[in-house]
């Protein structure tokens, strides 16, 4: 160590006068440093003691040396501090770089300071402090417990130097340095009088620092190490002389800790002042921040408890919510919770805290719920759930709390409902147009067994709703879940309104966890029923009522019913199969309201209905609606013996004729005169009577989709064909005919021309005639009476009711052209044909067409078109009469079409509703010759009126249809059209043929 050592010494002294420069010291001050570093523990007090000789000559000049000279001489006083001197420092030695260090650090105590201190050597010099007084034990100041009176302005500047550090320090590193001299000097002071001295400042720069945390954006390092510092500073002074255990410590007194009251008391109301703002630090987003706090806290109320007695209900405070951040299997959370429920267990007074703590939370809660404070709401439930899970751990009777808790959860869902948007209803169409998609949602029981929430908002309120959620899941493992459902279900039968809507969601969640079993676990065990079934069946009877009520009615809000559903469901979950019984009362409101106009509802209903099924042992809701359709019968039926024209009995009727198809159908006979009942005395109102007819459309289309399962055995005619076209007989058919006819001439007789007829014998029973046909069965019957029934309807004025009735009409007729006999059919054809024809030629007169009776023209067409079909040539005279009135319709319809061809174009045209009916007229008459025949009268109208179409592409059909009336004029069309396609004008170009002459030939 000599060559550095007094190398260093000569360039210093040489520097001291002005005779060389600062660059020289650079290299001397890093080979002493490399040489400190390789001797390493070698070192002893005195081999410092001449590292440190050349050292003094720098620092003697600290105030003219460069920043990196400074840097680096210190770095090589800290190794000799830590290696050399350790514990042997002399206390004047000590109070001298103290001084010093203090000087380098934070600037002189006397001196204003000039300039900013460089922050590496800012932070070398607190590390240097650091370690002077961790390895002397802060001896400079005096003895290991007491401070001499002369060295307290030399503390006092110290802790200054420090603070001033901690709070204004040019960076990080160096703030954080400061940090770990304070917490240096405070580990080795044992003079209380001393520290007290010093003690308002340091709480003070502190609080200063940790209370502007969050706005200012504090990096959390310094946030730990400053609640660190605050604690270690706050157990030395404010708590008790030694390391107590947690009991001992509580029964130490103010005297004993040799503070004065007068004091204690100032400095306590500072204190709780000073905590009070640090505390804010509890939702830091650090887990290292929240740590630190957490010491903090649990040891102001176990070393400091005496002491600090006005802050113990904020320190408890403090530790529920910080020990109900993370998550319940965090393993930090847990040993935080453990050693606090060791604390309550230890001081009963912390527990009466904690229950006064627990009842400001609980009347706070309404009010929380109620601001738009999302992060508020969640600190605040979260602090609930943590605080009843601490009292329930203590075996604390929570009686008292009860009725406060029910009040405050019930006020706090009823206001969270008023201010969300679910009371907003999406509505979605009326009638059978949902029909189709509510069925195959039904349908898929196994997609579909989560209720989507309707109480609160999905979006904005979706961290409420989890909150309380988790608050009561946690009441239901405490002493207060009995007490709790009590108060809810007599709220929910003595309120109304959001309040009778909170405690119903309330009461859900409370069940929910407790009723439905683990399937798991049943699997192998039977256990008996843990749960409340008395009040079960309250809240259940509750959800029955609000059921019972029409799904139409606006005194009861559709979120009732929806929570209604949900009780239903959660019931059937629970009870499985031996929920099937209940079905008598749960079915039909079910499906009541998967026909609401409302789509949140509608949705709830279609959950509900796959949870029941599946609940109760039923592949698909559709075999649970058909297993049970006389329940639904039965209440369908009482509504329209008492003239209900309520929507609800006509949807629930639709949709279970749709899930059930025609296996149904025969049961139906007296809710379809019912219905015809309702019919005939508000014919008059097309509204009402609009969702009857839908209904007795549906069961038509089941009855045709499905007719060999739906009618018994019975005589039946073959399918409609057309009418084939002639064709000329070739000379093989004329063979064929005549060796046919010579065959049964020579073909003996099966009796000789004089021999008598066998006499009948006398016993045998005398010849019966023909056998009568078998009666009509039960679905056929009703098809036949359904579309009597319908004709008498036809006149109404509304046009969606004649479309509607039309439509039943085409769907009705092929069903019982194929099932009925011929003699039964025609009559009813012949019956119905004014009915249908009615629409057609009415429309035909009106000029020009309205765009409002163009859908029911359309269908009427299609029921003519489908009557021309089955009838056959049984209409041949009704169509000859009525065939002037189709060709005038035919045209208007054409002349419509060409002109809205010229404004819109042929694509758009072609696909207005004007066009599909010209389309349909082309159809009825192109069914009309291939059907039921055409007279020669009518021969040369139907090439008129169709002419044109056959030779255009994609009109095959009617191609086929001309050319099976009369091949030739269709032959003729086509040599027209083709003789002024090539400008012949219509001439026929002659052929030429050498010795051969034709005439001309104009067509």
């Amino acid at each position: 160590m000599k060559p550095p050592c007094v190398e260093l010494s000569q360039v210093a002294l040489r520097y001291k006068v002005n005779k060389t420069t600062a660059k020289e010291l650079l290299p001397c001050l890093e080979r002493l440093k490399a040489i400190l570093q390789l001797v390493g523990s070698s070192l002893d007090p005195k081999l410092a003691d001449y590292a440190f000789f050349p050292l003094s000559h720098l620092f003697s000049e600290s105030k003219k040396l460069p920043s990196r000279v400074l840097e680096l001489a210190l770095h090589c006083l800290r190794f000799l501090i830590l290696q050399g001197w350790q514990a042997h420092l002399s206390s004047e030695l000590g109070k001298q770089l103290l001084v010093l260090l203090a000087f380098l650090s934070g600037g002189s105590a006397t001196d204003a300071k000039t300039k900013d201190v460089d922050e590496d050597v800012g932070t070398v010099a607190f590390d240097c402090m650091t370690g002077l007084l961790q390895s002397s034990l802060a001896s400079s100041f005096g003895t290991r417990d007491s401070v001499k009176p002369e060295n307290i302005p030399l503390l006092g500047h110290t802790v200054t130097v420090m603070l001033d550090g901690i709070s204004n320090g040019p960076a990080t590193k160096v703030r954080l340095a400061a940090c770990s001299a304070l917490k240096a000097l405070v580990a080795g002071i044992h003079d209380r009088e001393a520290l007290k001295n010093v003690f308002p400042g340091i709480v003070s720069c502190l609080t200063k620092v940790l209370s502007s945390g969050i706005r200012s954006r504090t990096p959390y390092k310094i946030l730990e190490a400053c609640i660190y510092n605050l604690e270690q500073v706050l157990c030395k002074v404010l708590g008790h002389t030694d390391s107590l255990p947690l009991q001992s410590s509580l029964k130490a007194s103010p005297e004993a800790t040799n503070l004065s009251k007068s004091w204690l008391d100032a400095t306590r109301s500072q204190v709780k002042m000073a905590l009070s703002s640090i505390v804010v630090l509890r939702y830091h987003d650090r887990q290292e921040v929240l740590d630190a706090l957490f010491s903090l806290c649990f040891s102001a109320l176990t070393i400091c408890r005496s002491t600090l007695t006005d802050c113990a209900q904020l320190m408890l405070e403090t530790l529920t919510t910080l020990s109900s951040h993370s998550p319940p299997e965090d393993t930090n959370q847990q040993g935080q919770q453990l050693r606090l429920q060791q604390l309550l267990a230890s001081d009963p007074d912390l527990v009466d805290n904690l229950r006064e703590a627990l009842r400001d939370s609980i009347v706070a809660l309404p009010r929380v719920v109620g601001a738009n404070d999302e992060i508020k709401r969640r600190r605040l439930i979260e602090q609930l759930s943590t605080a009843f899970r601490l009292l329930s751990a203590q075996h604390f009777d929570l009686i008292a709390l009860n009725d406060l808790t029910v009040s405050a959860l019930v006020s706090s869902v009823a206001t969270a409902v008023q201010t969300s948007s679910t009371s907003t209803i999406r509505s979605v169409a009326d009638g059978s147009a949902e029909v189709g998609r509510v069925l195959q949602a039904a349908t898929s029981s196994a997609k579909r067994q989560e209720f989507v929430p309707i109480v609160f908002d999905s979006t904005s309120q979706a961290g409420l709703m989890a909150g309380l959620q988790s608050l009561i899941r946690q009441l239901q493992g405490s002493t207060l879940s009995a007490g709790i459902l009590r108060s809810l279900i007599r709220i929910l039968q003595t309120s109304a309104g959001l309040e009778q809507m909170g405690s119903l969601w309330l009461t859900l969640q409370m069940f929910d966890n407790n009723s439905i079993a683990n399937p798991k676990t049943d699997q192998w065990l039977d256990l008996p029923r843990e749960g409340f079934d008395p009040l079960e069946e309250e809240a259940y009877s509750f959800a029955l009522g609000i059921l019972g009520q029409s799904a139409y009615d606006d005194t009861v809000d559709w979120r009732l019913q929806a929570l209604s559903l949900e009780m239903v469901a959660l019931q059937a979950r629970y009870q499985a199969k031996d929920f099937r019984p209940e079905l008598v009362d749960t079915l039909y409101p079910i499906l009541e309201r998967m026909g609401s106009s409302n789509a949140a509802l509608q949705q709830h209903a279609v959950t509900c209905l796959s949870i029941v099924s599946n609940a109760c042992g039923y592949p698909s809701a559709s075999q649970l609606v058909t297993e049970n359709a006389d329940y639904l019968v039965n209440a369908v039926a009482m509504k329209l013996s008492e003239f209900d024209i309520s929507p609800q009995a006509s949807q629930v009727m639709l949709m279970m004729i749709r899930l059930c198809g025609s296996p149904l159908i025969p049961y139906l006979d007296d809710l379809i005169e019912s219905i015809f009942a309702i019919l005939a005395d508000y014919h008059g109102y097309p509204r009402l009577v609009e969702p009857l007819f839908e209904v007795l459309n549906a069961v038509v289309e089941e009855a045709g989709k499905s007719y060999p399962h739906a009618i018994e055995s019975g005589a039946t005619r073959t399918a409609p064909k057309r009418r084939q076209p002639y064709k000329p007989p070739t000379i093989t058919d004329l063979i064929s005919h005549l060796q046919s006819m010579d065959s049964k001439s020579s073909a003996p007789s099966s009796t000789l021309p004089n021999e008598p007829e066998p006499e009948p014998e006398k016993d045998a029973p005398p010849p019966t005639a023909t056998d009568e046909p078998p009666p009509l069965s039960k679905t056929h019957s009703l098809i036949r009476t359904i579309t009597l029934q319908t004709t008498h309807h036809l006149s109404s004025p509304s046009p969606t009711l004649r479309r509607l009735l039309l439509t039943l009409l085409t769907t009705s007729l092929p069903t019982l052209a194929t099932q009925t006999p011929t003699d039964t059919f025609l009559p009813l054809l012949a019956t119905l044909w004014p009915h249908i024809t009615n629409p057609v030629f009415s429309t035909s007169h009106s000029s020009p067409l309205k765009s409002n009776d163009l859908p029911t023209l359309l269908a009427a067409l299609t029921a003519l078109a489908t009557a021309c079909e089955h009838g056959g040539s049984f209409l041949l005279s009704r169509i000859e009469d009525s065939f002037p009135a189709i060709r005038t319709l035919y045209e208007h319809l054409e002349r419509a079409c060409l002109l809205e061809e010229k404004q819109l174009g042929r694509s758009r045209a072609s696909r207005s509703l004007r066009f599909k009916c010209w389309d349909a007229c082309v159809g009825l008459v192109v069914v009309m010759v291939e059907y039921v025949g055409v007279t020669r009268e009518m021969e040369d109208d139907v090439f008129e009126l169709l002419g044109g179409l056959a030779l255009e592409r994609g009109r095959v059909r009617v191609r086929e249809c001309l050319e099976g009336v009369n091949p030739d004029s269709l032959w003729l069309l086509e040599e027209r059209r083709r003789g002024k396609r090539q400008g012949g004008g219509g001439k026929w170009k002659k052929p030429v043929i050498q010795g051969w002459g034709f005439r001309d030939v104009e067509f």
